[in-house]
């Protein structure tokens, strides 16, 4: 059995893998904005929070974010998507994280992923409006539109839906993962 130090980075290098393979089975939410997708990858990066603390979690998202680079090539070429995606996880990530680890009740679970929820919603919503769209528009020159009205009535609702239906997968997961996770926080504290 893996000890140590070579137990969580193999641990990490896991998580960001099969984060990596869940970005691939992606659905659109929001008729109007086809390419804006829900995937199932931000699940593995925050039991690599839960089990490494945030320094595990971001490292396992920087790996599920460089691997589908590698094997998408980009938006031709180029990495907006995947920069994006690596930081609406820790955006949603963290302050879930944050909070599950100081709570094991059923309001202080709930709190913790209405905060991922907000915090993605308000952080990507954000970026969008500063960098992440503009950027599309000028390098891929893409037409949205009135660029407000496009993150009202896509961005938006989007971020928001999408950390309501990962927050629901996870809290309906969570009961079966956490004897678990209790044991391999006790074989691997949290450095």
């Amino acid at each position: 059995m893996l000890k140590g130090n070579t137990h969580r980075m193999a641990g990490i290098a896991l998580f960001g893998a099969l984060g990596f393979v869940l970005m691939f089975f992606a659905f659109p939410l929001i008729p109007a904005v086809p390419y804006l997708k829900v995937d199932f990858s931000d699940l593995p990066i925050l039991l690599s929070y839960l089990l490494y603390g945030p320094v595990g979690g971001i490292s396992s998202g920087v790996i599920r974010s460089v691997l589908h680079y590698i094997q998408t090539g980009g938006d031709m070429g180029y990495p907006i998507g995947d920069v994006a995606s690596f930081l609406a996880s820790i955006a949603y990530c963290y302050p879930a994280y944050v909070l599950l680890r100081r709570s094991t009740h059923k309001k202080g679970i709930f709190l913790a992923f209405l905060a991922g929820t907000l915090s993605l919603t308000i952080f990507m919503t954000i970026a969008n409006w500063f960098a992440i769209t503009p950027l599309y528009l000028y390098l891929l020159n893409i037409n949205v539109g009135d660029l407000r009205t496009y993150l009202i009535a896509g961005v938006l609702p989007f971020n928001l839906l999408k950390g309501i239906i990962v927050s629901v997968v996870f809290a309906s997961v969570m009961p079966k993962l956490k004897p678990w996770l209790v044991r391999q926080r006790k074989m691997n504290p949290i450095k």
